[in-house]
């Protein structure tokens, strides 16, 4: 996954195997790394419920800033106060480690020798499916409250912690992938001009 986006191969004429494999560890399959550290968190709310207690009000000053979160959060107490403090870490934690790892490997693939071999026909349609991509994305993840089917549904399944962790790990891993895979074909892409130039 996402070593094509757009019906583009990104890794056409691409003869670098160690970025290649670096890629495609970074990229390819579950994302095991969020997953490692949402068990750690819950190790930690677990044995440790009193610094979780004791951070989480301060994170979710931070949090609430985004609209996803100022719902969700006072709907958790509401529904699962003995949740709220396990959701704000796990959530502050996940937010804050992708887009460190997302920013990285942006820096690591802006840095690399690649080669610009990518002649994309239709440079419009293509930043436009780019566009639509990242934003839909942004929106679940940032924007948009999951538990939005409002009172007398059930909360059970939908409405607790740990499905909203889950929720959320997918929606950072495709928006992580996305950014990814979106640098590197901004990096590949032949410009207009080198077209012309060969022609």
């Amino acid at each position: 996954m996402f070593k094509n986006f757009a019906g583009v191969d990104l890794f056409f004429r691409l003869h670098n195997q160690v970025f290649i494999k670096r890629y495609e560890s970074h990229i390819s399959g579950p994302p095991l790394d969020t997953v490692i550290l949402s068990i750690f968190v819950l190790f930690l709310w677990v044995t440790r419920a009193g610094l979780l207690d004791h951070v989480s009000p301060y994170l979710r000053y931070i949090l609430v800033i985004l609209p996803k979160y100022y719902y969700e959060l006072p709907w958790l107490a509401e529904n699962h106060p003995e949740q709220v403090a396990l959701y704000t870490c796990l959530s502050f934690s996940l937010i804050t480690f992708t887009l460190a790892k997302t920013l990285l490997f942006s820096f690591y693939i802006i840095s690399s020798k690649l080669g610009q071999e990518i002649i994309v026909a239709d440079p419009k349609r293509l930043v436009k499916i780019s566009l639509v991509y990242l934003l839909t994305f942004v929106t679940f993840i940032f924007v948009i409250p999951l538990p939005a089917y409002g009172t007398g549904a059930s909360t059970t399944v939908l409405g607790n912690a740990y499905f909203l962790t889950f929720f959320n790990i997918v929606v950072l891993w495709m928006l992580s992938g996305g950014i990814s895979a979106n640098v590197l074909l901004a990096k590949r892409i032949k410009r207009p001009n080198r077209i012309d130039g060969e022609a």
